[in-house]
């Protein structure tokens, strides 16, 4: 069945925290810990702190289908002057390798037709995802270590791709 991408609406957000949580902890435990990715989902991928996101005018939250059950979800933003951050794209492990990301992605893009680029931030040891965006046209520009400016010490890796 082909993927159905559409809007998140704030009766998905319950499954959209429920499934960051399951891509965090099946991506992250072995890097940070159970403790601290539990700590970060906890925090950041909140019900009512996605609740935030819907709300933003220049930010594209999207949830992707396969039949009834949510498999993946991403979230761009306008920063201004033709870029677009992509600060969320996550699918779970049983339905990675299926495209889906790939369409997602592609999906989240075409809501910014102005934009001239997409930048986005990935943790050098998920190696999985680095290699994912290589295969999208992205290239690593530069590195730091507050991820997603929230203050929290992860040193990642910055990749950006012409739109």
């Amino acid at each position: 069945m082909p993927t159905n991408i559409r809007p998140c609406n704030a009766a998905d957000l319950p499954e959209v925290s429920a499934l960051l949580a399951a891509t965090w902890h099946a991506t992250y435990d072995a890097i940070f810990g159970a403790e601290r990715v539990a700590d970060i989902t906890g925090r950041w991928h909140a019900v009512e702190r996605l609740a935030q996101d819907l709300e933003h005018p220049k930010i594209c939250f999207l949830i992707a289908e396969d039949g009834d059950r949510l498999i993946a979800t991403s979230l761009a933003g306008d920063t201004g002057n033709g870029l677009v951050r992509l600060a969320r794209l996550y699918v779970l492990p049983e339905a990675q390798g299926r495209g889906h990301g790939r369409a997602l992605l592609e999906a989240t893009l075409a809501a910014f037709p102005a934009a001239t680029a997409v930048d986005l931030e990935v943790e050098p040891a998920n190696e999985q995802a680095v290699r994912f965006y290589e295969a999208q046209g992205f290239a690593v520009t530069g590195q730091g270590t507050d991820c997603g400016g929230e203050g929290e010490e992860i040193p990642h890796l910055i990749m950006a791709r012409q739109l």
